[in-house]
C-alpha cells in the first residue's frame, strides 16, 4: 500500500487491472502508482517509477504543459505522444473529482493505426497522382498540349513552384514544357547547358537524382536562378530513355521517402503518358503517310491544300501546286516486275524530298502520280524547281533486282489563284498540264494557260 493525499492510499495492484499503460499522479506530478504497461511502455519492464515526478522522466518531459493544462481546465483532457517510436493517445482525467487531486493518465498505443492511416492516405495520395495524370491525357484533344498538362498537374500534385520537360529526339534533347523559368534558364536549357546533368543522370540508371546544397552550387545556371533543390526522374519506355523531369524549388525542402515515392511514381506516370503519346503520334502519322514511300498520301494533301487556299485568300499570297507522273511506268512493271516499280516509286519519292522546303507539301497523288504544294511560290519559279528536278530524274540511275534503270517523268503546274480558286479548279488546271505534256511527248513540264484544253 501508499499513502496518498489526506491519509488515503491506492494498491499498486489495482493499476494492473487496466491492461493499456496506466499511471496515477498527484497535483504536482509526483507518480503515486503505475502498472507494468507502463514501465513497459518507457523500456524498464521492472522498473517503479512511484515517488518520481512526471517532469524528471525524460520521454514524458513533454507532457508537463498537458498536464497543466488539464489542471487548469478540470475536465477530461485527450493528446498524443511518442515513446520510443510509438505513437500513444493519451487520456487526463480526475479519480472520482477534481477535489481530491487524483490524476490518472491512461496510454493507448494507437500506432498500428496511424500506421494504417498513414498508408491509405498514402494510397489515395497515389490513386490521386494516377487518375490526375491520365486525365492530362484523356482530356487533350491536341498531342502538343499534352506536355503542358502534364507538368502543371506535376507540379500541384508535388507542390513544386518550377518544373521542366526535356525530351530525347533524335539525340537531341529538347525543352517541351517548362513552368517558373526565368528567361535565362530557359534559354540555356535549350543550348543545351543541362546536358552533362541529364546523360550523368540518365547513365546511373537510377529512378530518382537530387541536387541540393553543394551539388546545386556547383551549377551556376540554376544557382543563379535561386534554385536550391532539384529533383531529376528519368522517363523511359521499356528500356529506352526518352526523357528527362526535372523539379525544382527557391525554398530548401526536406528529402524524405514520401517525398522521394512520390517523384517516382510521377515518373512512372509520365513515361506511360509519354509512350502512349507516342503510339498515339504514329497512329496519327500512319493515317496521312503512303506506307511504300513514306511521302503524305492523297488523303492528307486534299486536307493541305484546302488549308493553302484558305491561308492563301487570307494574305492575298500566291502558291503554286505541280503533279508529276513518271511516264510508261507499266511498262517498267512490266518488264522488271513490280518490286522493281516499288523500288523506283521510293526512290523517286526520296528525290522529290531532296527538293523540297520544310513548308513544302510533297504526297503520292496516286499510283505513279506525285504532288506538292509550294507555298508561297508563283508559277514560274515552281517550273525552275520542277525543271530541275525532271532533270535530276532523267540524269538518275535507279537500280532494281541487280538491272540500271532510266526514267523520264512529266509534270503540269497551275497557281493559285490564276488558274483556279478552288482546290477543285486549281486540280483540274495543274491535271490539263500535265496531260498537255503528255500528249507533247512526255519527259517535260508545262506550265497551265487558257489555251490548254
Amino acid at each position: 500500500m501508499e499513502p496518498l493525499l489526506g491519509g488515503k492510499s491506492i494498491d499498486n495492484s489495482l493499476c494492473e487491472l487496466v491492461n493499456e499503460p496506466l499511471v496515477i499522479l498527484d497535483v504536482y506530478g509526483n507518480i503515486l502508482a503505475h502498472n507494468r504497461g507502463f514501465s513497459e511502455m518507457l523500456g524498464t519492464p521492472s522498473a517503479s517509477y512511484s515517488g518520481q515526478n512526471l517532469r524528471d522522466i525524460d520521454l514524458l518531459t513533454e507532457l508537463w504543459n498537458s498536464f497543466l493544462y488539464f489542471l487548469n481546465q478540470s475536465s477530461e483532457k485527450k493528446d498524443r505522444l511518442i515513446i520510443n517510436n510509438r505513437e500513444f493517445e493519451l487520456t487526463f482525467h480526475f479519480i472520482d473529482s477534481p477535489r481530491l487531486g487524483i490524476i490518472s493518465i491512461l496510454f493507448y498505443d494507437v500506432t498500428h493505426f496511424i500506421t494504417i492511416e498513414k498508408e491509405l492516405l498514402k494510397r489515395n495520395k497515389e490513386l490521386m497522382v494516377i487518375n490526375t495524370l491520365s486525365g492530362a491525357f484523356i482530356s487533350s484533344d491536341e498531342v502538343e498540349t499534352v506536355l503542358n498538362d502534364i507538368l502543371e498537374k506535376v507540379l500541384m500534385i508535388t507542390d513544386f513552384p518550377i518544373g521542366w520537360i526535356v525530351l530525347n529526339e533524335e539525340n537531341v534533347f529538347r525543352l517541351r514544357a517548362h513552368k517558373g523559368l526565368s528567361v535565362r534558364l530557359q534559354k540555356g536549357i535549350e543550348e543545351g547547358i543541362l546536358n552533362n546533368i541529364i546523360f550523368e543522370v540518365l547513365e546511373s540508371k537510377e529512378p530518382l537524382y537530387i541536387l541540393e546544397g553543394r551539388d546545386v552550387q556547383s551549377v551556376p545556371l540554376i544557382k543563379q536562378d535561386g534554385i536550391v533543390f532539384v529533383g531529376i526522374v528519368p522517363l523511359r519506355i521499356s528500356s529506352s530513355d526518352v526523357g528527362v523531369l526535372f523539379l525544382g524549388s527557391r525554398r530548401e525542402r526536406s528529402f524524405e521517402f514520401d517525398l522521394a515515392s512520390m517523384m517516382s511514381l510521377v515518373g512512372n506516370q509520365i513515361s506511360l503518358i509519354l509512350e502512349k503519346v507516342r503510339l498515339f503520334e504514329e497512329t496519327k502519322r500512319l493515317s496521312i503517310t503512303d506506307a511504300l514511300t513514306g511521302l503524305y498520301n492523297a488523303r492528307f494533301f486534299y486536307h493541305s491544300l484546302d488549308k493553302e487556299i484558305e491561308r492563301a485568300r487570307r494574305y492575298s499570297e500566291h502558291f503554286s501546286l505541280v503533279i508529276f507522273d513518271i511516264d510508261d511506268f507499266k511498262e517498267i512493271n512490266d518488264t522488271y516486275g513490280h518490286q522493281a516499280g516499288d523500288d523506283i516509286l521510293r526512290e523517286f519519292a526520296r528525290i522529290l524530298l531532296g527538293y523540297s522546303r520544310k513548308t513544302d507539301i510533297v504526297a503520292r497523288y496516286g499510283g505513279e502520280e506525285f504532288v506538292i504544294i509550294l507555298p508561297n511560290t508563283k508559277k514560274k519559279e515552281a517550273f525552275l524547281l520542277s525543271d530541275r528536278i525532271r532533270e535530276q530524274v532523267c540524269d538518275y540511275t535507279f537500280t532494281c533486282n541487280g538491272n540500271d534503270v532510266k526514267i523520264t517523268i512529266s509534270g503540269g503546274i497551275a497557281g493559285f489563284p490564276n488558274d483556279g480558286d478552288d482546290a477543285r479548279k486549281l486540280l483540274y488546271a495543274a491535271d490539263m498540264a500535265l496531260y498537255a505534256a503528255k500528249r507533247a511527248g512526255k519527259k517535260q513540264v508545262i506550265m497551265y494557260d487558257r489555251s490548254i484544253q
